[in-house]
């Protein structure tokens, strides 16, 4: 009788999502990349992207670093403080939207902010 699993055995590198002979990533893996960095650039944080892509927080970790190491422009945050990351993506997206020829109210219900912050913001953008 054969065995089953001496048929099926297959090398230890056509488990791993890095095909070390081919040297080419599997598509799913690059989506995933491509979906955790853009996250990222949108100033998500790590927790926030593990649980949205359903992986674990380690390997939101490593995907960053080595997305730095290949100086990926997606991972270069201007401030270090997520308080002032966050105003400013919301600053980003209020101009976008008022660009979009959106209202200050439907701006404000997209963005669950008030009506008031989406009318200072704008108002910064102008000279007046």
């Amino acid at each position: 009788m054969v065995d089953q699993r001496s048929r099926t055995r297959r090398p230890f590198y056509e488990y791993s999502p890095f095909n070390k002979r081919g040297g080419k990533l599997p598509q799913e893996v690059i989506k995933t990349r491509n979906r955790i960095l853009d996250m990222y650039a949108e100033m998500a944080s790590y927790d926030v992207i593990a649980e949205k892509v359903d992986v674990a927080i380690s390997t939101v970790v490593d995907c960053i670093a080595r997305a730095r190491e290949n100086d990926d422009p997606r991972v270069t945050r201007p401030f270090k403080n997520k308080k002032i990351q966050r105003a400013e993506l919301r600053r980003r997206q209020i101009r976008q939207l008022a660009a979009d020829g959106y209202m200050a109210s439907e701006i404000a219900k997209r963005l669950t902010v008030s009506k008031r912050l989406v009318q200072i913001r704008l108002k910064e953008g102008t000279n007046g």
